[in-house]
């Protein structure tokens, strides 16, 4: 079994690659597939790094792990970046692979608000990523049930925060606690953010 973390990775950081170690190690995958949105359809604006940049950082993060691959599908399908058609096209292209869909903590509430998320549900077994202590709201969310939850090691990094501590002057020592160095370097190398 493998497991797929999509996201914009704008940049990629050290709680992607922890959630995704955690999870690794706790449900005993073959590896990770790491999807890089094309279009991401949930933000409102493009990214800030261009999806080579973007690319690029993730292959410089992951590329001391055998066990995490980056999957290209959403540019492949250069079409909506909705789950549902990223998730199928990667079915479809390894059939004799089993997935789950790995999603953060910061993720579960705005599931319900995904392109038809009970379809999604429905084609894949979602697991969430959860700090210590989370207890899902099942009352309010009604897919809640249907979502499995591993507490996972808390890390309080976001793409954004990443981005405007950048653009307040972060330097490398600041961002290699956030990053992992090799993406701190392409960073600074290539005035991402600024």
């Amino acid at each position: 079994m493998w497991a797929i973390l999509g996201g914009t990775f704008d940049p990629v950081h050290n709680g992607h690659l922890t959630l995704a170690h955690d999870v690794l190690s706790m449900k005993m995958l073959d590896g990770l597939l790491l999807v890089p949105a094309f279009h991401p359809p949930h933000k409102p604006k493009e990214c800030f790094a261009s999806y080579e940049d973007r690319v690029a950082m993730l292959r410089l993060a992951i590329e001391n792990y055998n066990y995490f691959a980056i999957s290209l599908i959403e540019e492949e399908l250069s079409g909506t970046g909705f789950t549902l058609h990223t998730v199928r096209a990667l079915k479809k292209k390894y059939p004799a692979a089993g997935f789950y869909f790995l999603i953060g903590a910061d993720n579960i509430e705005a599931i319900e608000d995904w392109y038809k998320p009970e379809a999604i549900l429905d084609e894949i077994e979602i697991i969430a990523g959860t700090r210590p202590g989370f207890i899902p709201d099942r009352a309010t969310h009604k897919l809640a049930n249907k979502i499995e939850y591993i507490t996972t090691t808390p890390v309080d990094i976001s793409s954004s925060e990443i981005r405007n501590q950048i653009k307040r002057g972060a330097d490398r020592t600041e961002l290699v606690k956030l990053v992992p160095e090799k993406v701190a370097d392409y960073i600074i190398r290539n005035e991402l953010y600024r």
